[in-house]
């Protein structure tokens, strides 16, 4: 088999393959066309559909609203740390430096 004729045969193969690929996206199209969804977003504990309007994203079952409550409380502390964390750090280092200027 020459070079022309493997490249005709991989020309056509590719051909084939994108004809495929063509049609089954337009299959793709015409299906998402017909099934209509009202907007909603999800509750970010347990998952379940609620309005695009809530905030915070979550449900109105007491068990979500505990959880995001604590998460909330757990990521406030986590953050006053990290700053707390650093001036820790930073505090001895800036003392020295000015200590050597001075």
């Amino acid at each position: 088999m020459s070079r022309a004729e493997k490249i005709a045969k991989m020309a056509t193969r590719t051909a084939n393959q994108a004809k495929e690929a063509a049609t089954t996206s337009k299959k793709r199209i015409r299906g998402k066309n017909s099934v209509s969804f009202e907007s909603h977003k999800h509750c970010v504990i347990c998952s379940i559909p609620i309005p695009i309007n809530n905030e915070p994203s979550i449900c109105n079952k007491q068990d979500c609203d505990a959880t995001q409550k604590r998460k909330e409380k757990s990521r406030k502390r986590l953050s006053i740390l990290l700053y707390v964390g650093v001036a820790v750090f930073l505090v001895p280092i800036l003392i020295q430096v000015v200590g050597a200027l001075i």
